[in-house]
């Protein structure tokens, strides 16, 4: 790409070429380095500056004579651009040495490594009006903007330790001192470009001095030279060959540098768009190499992880080692985190001399070819001519080839080709380079989800790209900010601050989503007018508004306020449509051709079609609605019958929003069909055909942001006013399980669905809106005229277990269901609520089954007593039954009221882990043959519950002493329940007065038999034992909040152990621990934290967090 503008720095490199401290200046221009020339202060600068500069032009005409016709234009333009920064430094220095100046030149010291960084910004041209080629006919250079102070020099003055010693008024004469200096720096620039008119003819066309006598001669020489340039270009040609390609390829990766951040045409008019070298910042992410178990995809997998706060030393380290000629480096990251960029990046930074950088678009290659032609057909299309690899490795002998894959993910998505052996491939292809002396690193991009679909070499370095934190959200807002503040002040507007942009954090922490607000922003500071109040839901949609009516006014400028407004939805319901395609089928994206088939079914009258297709063919549906829109991303990928595209948001909580708003937007249209036919005579039936097809082929409540979007729409939109609503959805839930008649039908089958699917999908989503539109819903406003509500509840709950993992469990913490007053069985009933994500009242949950089959008085463990967490394996279990009103389940829990009460809460998790040691031993007592004897064959550990090992010792038969002691599954039951532990809680005690009736027994068989019985292995558990109860007895600190453990409840357990313990301290001090809980009321049991919200439960060996580790089951 022909780079547009030049700045400061780049035009002394060009200039400079030759000029070894030309070069030098430059650089240390460019990465802000000043303080290493000793530079101490602006005074110094200018002086640096204008001695460069006029070293930089001096002998112009030899340096445009006998080069190539780009060669001449880009010197031409670097000194047009050194002109005006000379200029400026001398207005900039005549300005504060006039008398009266509120600063002086010595005032500006450097103090602050910032000051750098912004007169840094401001020497490579932030603020710098652009100059036109060629610039305006005005002789003295009126009508040529050089610079605005408001832009540059008050931010860097302002930035000074001296500006925060002066008064407002002085401040204010500072501001007013610097005012004449773009008319001066305007006189002193065309006062140089008159000058150098002379040495460079260009310069007098540009400026039409031609009619001066003086410059004349020098206009025909340039008529002449002009000529001469196109004979010299043609002669200069090199000779077709890869040298000349590899130098092709060179300057189209670099150009990428000069590239505004973002395509001009996703920005508003007006704003000013920084270059990537000055944009870019450096990522930061984790590094991990790949086993046999490894698991790139999941999020655990990445917590041992490194963190890196810059990649670049890392990815350095991992390019100069052998093994990365050995297999590929992997890069991760989700959409719009920088990965393409960062390729690009790579692909211009890698010095030329040791490396061959090749970047390969995987989505415009051949899915299914081998690497080696998938490498030859991306640089060919690059340089848009047929080059082999063999040529691109011989032209560059000794240096790397580093091949660039990317969009590993686009691959797989678009073509549905199975590649899962891609990277092994790729390691394969570097393995025969390597075989043959010619080596070759590889790096590979993908989106972190699809990792799971590939197989990954052992040992390859896989990469996680970070987020952006704080720091680099800030540094871009700097960016941003400076090249914008002088449009922004023009208009009105401020720069966004960093703190309304952490207010969503969840984009800016994206890099492509910050550009995004960014953008959004500087048009009108739509992201700062919201305040702090400013929602989420609101966010989005001032977004995909905004973006959308830049689109109809770039297609449509005619159009008005009404018909504006009407364009504006119509593009925001195509993006339902595609958000719709991606949540009905349970996905985050969408193939152009799936999208094409909704668009036909749904909204046929959404499609814009091309009335002049031309030679390309006619458009497909799906391109044409998503071609434009910024946030949007197209996976792309070539097979042999054609191209193949799939979308997805950039994030995915657009599509959320999008979903939520159809949705809604749904319900509301048969609000307000509702309203209007209640007002007619003979109002037709209700046509929910579309809203029913939308709604019953997944369920919202799987997406957690689905339910919140819809209950912000909900809230803006109904208020408080929301009975007609209600009524609605309860008229619908009422009808859903009957033949749909009367009703339009719409072709439209994004998978195909069982009715049973549909129906559990279309109810759930009926309650879920339900919940969010009231308060509370009895059931029998649901079923009226039914004695028992939940029975008939029951019939259209028990299909919602039917549906996806994620659907079901989301619903689950979407509503709750409360059974109340089943236990007076006086007013019973059912509600439906929001879930409120408090702890769970086992009763409100399986209380309905207390009823079931008696009405007499009730004489067992009353279930409205006691209360679980709400995080847990438990809680998720009762409000299942509680939804599902599943008896026979229910009643089973109904029968752990005790254990529920006075042991434990957790009814379900599974605990993983290592086997007993003495299992490998085969002199070990035998084990049941339903256990295997070394845990799993998968994970090498054992799982347990706490709750059998409770049962199991409290209600397992006693036999004789030898049998008893030689047990060890009894011994490892007390190891893994006390192991580890430094609390008392309920279980604990439970577990103690066990081992103390253990003790008890042993003693009393013995008293009994004589040790007659007694054996080495009775010996050796009943020592484990004893062992066992004493080491967790030291490692005690403190003993659960509750009345149920106050000394009253603990001391007589410890009492039964000290005979059998020789530990009196411990027991003591326990026993004191105890005595904080004894002003504590005893009927006061919730006070008492169960145990699963604190214990850090062992084993006889540890899991990685201190424990084992857990395992829900489904519920």
């Amino acid at each position: 790409m022909v780079k547009k503008t030049l700045s400061y720095t780049d035009a002394l490199r060009v200039l400079g070429k030759d000029d070894s401290a030309l070069l030098d200046f430059a650089e240390r221009l460019a990465d802000g380095t000043l303080g290493m020339l000793g530079v101490p202060d602006l005074f110094g600068l200018r002086e640096q500056v204008l001695r460069h500069g006029r070293e930089a032009i001096t002998g112009m005409r030899e340096k445009i004579t006998g080069v190539s016709r780009w060669d001449r234009t880009e010197r031409i333009e670097a000194a047009n651009q050194i002109l005006r920064i000379t200029a400026f430094f001398e207005a900039l220095g005549e300005v504060l040495d006039q008398p009266g100046s509120p600063l002086k030149p010595a005032d500006l010291e450097f103090t602050r490594d910032e000051q750098y960084a912004l007169l840094t910004d401001a020497v490579n041209g932030y603020g710098l009006a652009p100059a036109p080629l060629p610039p305006a006919a005005h002789g003295d250079g009126s009508a040529l903007a050089v610079w605005s102070p408001e832009a540059s020099v008050l931010p860097f003055v302002r930035g000074l330790a001296v500006w925060e010693g002066l008064s407002d008024t002085a401040r204010g004469r500072v501001e007013d001192s610097l005012a004449p200096l773009p008319a001066l720096a305007q006189r002193r620039y065309a006062e140089s470009y008159r000058k150098l008119a002379a040495d460079v003819p260009e310069f007098g066309v540009w400026a039409n001095l031609a009619e001066h006598d003086e410059t004349r001669k020098h206009v025909d020489e340039m008529r002449v030279g002009l000529a001469g340039m196109e004979e010299l270009l043609r002669g200069t040609l090199a000779a077709p060959g890869t040298r000349r390609r590899l130098t092709e390829l060179e300057r189209y990766y670099q150009a990428v540098l000069d590239k505004p951040m973002l395509p001009s045409v996703e920005a508003p008019e007006g704003a000013v768009l920084p270059p990537v070298r000055h944009a870019y910042l450096n990522l930061g992410g984790r590094l991990r190499f790949t086993g046999p178990n490894a698991q790139p995809s999941a999020d655990d997998w990445w917590e041992k992880a490194h963190r890196y706060d810059d990649l670049q030393p890392l990815l350095v380290s991992l390019l100069t080692q052998r093994d990365c000629h050995l297999r590929p480096i992997v890069l991760l990251g989700h959409p719009g985190a920088g990965k393409s960029q960062l390729t690009r990046m790579l692909a211009a930074r890698l010095p030329s001399g040791d490396f061959l950088p090749l970047r390969v678009k995987l989505r415009s290659v051949q899915a299914d070819a081998p690497i080696r032609v998938q490498v030859e057909e991306g640089v060919s299309a690059t340089l848009n001519t047929r080059v082999s690899w063999r040529e691109l490795c011989d032209s560059a002998p000794g240096a790397l080839p580093v091949v660039i894959l990317d969009g590993f993910d686009e691959l797989l998505q678009a073509t549905g080709v199975n590649r899962s052996d891609y990277l092994e491939q790729v390691q394969q292809f570097q393995e025969r380079q390597a075989d043959m002396g010619s080596p070759v690193a590889v790096i590979v991009t993908s989106r972190t989800v699809v990792a799971e679909r590939a197989r990954f070499p052992a040992r390859t370095p896989v990469i996680r790209l970070a987020p952006f934190d704080e720091d680099r959200i800030r540094r871009l807002l700097g960016v941003w900010n400076r090249a914008n503040t002088a449009q922004l002040t023009a208009r009105g507007l401020r720069p966004l601050p960093l703190e309304t942009a952490l207010r969503y954090r969840e984009l800016a922490e994206q890099p492509l989503l910050l550009l995004m607000l960014l953008v959004f922003d500087t048009d009108a500071n739509a992201l700062q007018q919201g305040g702090a109040a400013f929602g989420r839901g609101e966010l989005y949609e001032r977004l995909l508004t905004a973006f959308a009516e830049r689109e109809v006014r770039k297609h449509h400028s005619h159009l008005d306020a009404d018909g504006l407004s009407r364009a504006v939805e119509d593009e925001l319901r195509r993006l339902e449509v595609v958000a719709m395609a991606m949540f009905v089928r349970h996905r985050q994206s969408v193939t152009s051709d799936e999208l094409g088939g909704d668009l036909s079914a749904l909204f046929p009258e959404t499609a814009v079609h091309v009335a002049d297709p031309g030679l390309g063919g006619r458009i497909a549906p799906a391109d044409q609605v998503l071609g434009r829109f910024f946030f949007v991303h197209e996976a792309g990928a070539v097979q042999r019958d054609g191209r193949r595209s799939v979308y997805e948001f950039l994030h995915a909580t657009f599509g959320e929003y999008l979903v939520a708003r159809t949705l809604v937007n749904e319900l509301s249209d048969l609000v307000a069909d509702r309203e209007h036919a209640a007002r007619r005579r003979s109002p037709a039936p209700l046509d929910t055909s579309r809203f029913y097809a939308l709604s019953s082929f997944a369920a919202i409540a799987g997406r957690a942001a689905v339910v919140e979007f819809a209950a912000d729409l909900l809230e803006r939109r109904v208020g408080g006013d929301r009975a007609a609503y209600r009524a609605l959805l309860v008229e619908l839930f009422q009808a859903a399980p009957y033949p749909r008649t009367g009703q339009s039908v719409l072709d439209y089958q994004p998978y195909r669905a069982t009715v049973v699917q549909r129906l559990a999908a279309h109810t759930a989503n009926l309650v879920t809106l339900l919940v969010l539109v009231a308060d509370e819903v009895d059931l029998a406003e649901l079923y009226p005229g039914s004695a028992r509500p939940w029975q008939d509840w029951r019939d259209v709950s028990g299909v919602w277990r039917a549906m996806p993992g994620d659907q079901w469990h989301g619903f689950l913490d979407t509503v709750r269901v409360r059974h109340l007053g089943f236990w007076e069985n006086i007013g019973a009933r059912t509600v439906l609520c929001r879930e409120p994500e408090d702890p769970v009242n086992v009763g409100e949950c399986v209380g309905f089954e207390l009823r079931s089959d008696v009405a007499e008085a009730l004489d067992v463990t009353n279930p409205y007593d006691i209360t679980v967490p709400y995080d847990g394996i438990t809680s998720r279990l009762l409000r299942s039954m509680a939804t599902r009103a599943h008896g026979s389940v229910s009643r089973a829990v109904l029968m752990l009221g005790p254990y529920l009460k006075h042991v434990g809460t957790d009814l379900g998790s599974w605990l993983l882990d290592d086997p007993d040691p003495a299992s490998a031993d085969p002199a070990a007592v035998d084990l049941d043959a339903s256990i295997p004897p070394h845990g799993s064959l998968r994970t090498g550990k054992v799982a347990w519950t706490e709750v059998n090992d409770v049962l199991e010792l409290r209600l397992a038969p006693v036999g004789s002493a030898g049998s008893l002691f030689s047990d060890r599954r009894r011994n490892l039951r007390y190891m893994r329940l006390l192991f580890g532990n430094d609390r008392l809680g309920r279980l604990e005690l439970t577990v103690l007065r066990q081992a103390a009736e253990d003790f008890g027994y042993f003693a009393r068989f013995l008293s009994s038999s004589g040790g007659e019985d007694y054996s080495p292995p009775a010996e050796i558990s009943l020592g484990l034992l004893r062992e066992t109860v004493s080491g967790y007895l030291r490692r005690v600190t403190s003993v659960v909040s509750g009345p149920l453990l106050s000394s009253r409840h603990v001391r007589p357990v410890l009492d039964a152990l000290r005979p059998h313990l020789q530990a009196s301290e411990d027991l003591d001090r326990v026993c004191g621990l105890a005595a904080a809980n004894d002003l504590l009321d005893d009927s006061d049991v919730t006070r008492e934290l169960p145990s699963g919200q604190w214990r850090s439960t062992g084993g006889p060996s540890q899991g990685e967090n201190g424990g084992p580790s857990r395992s829900s089951g489904s519920a």
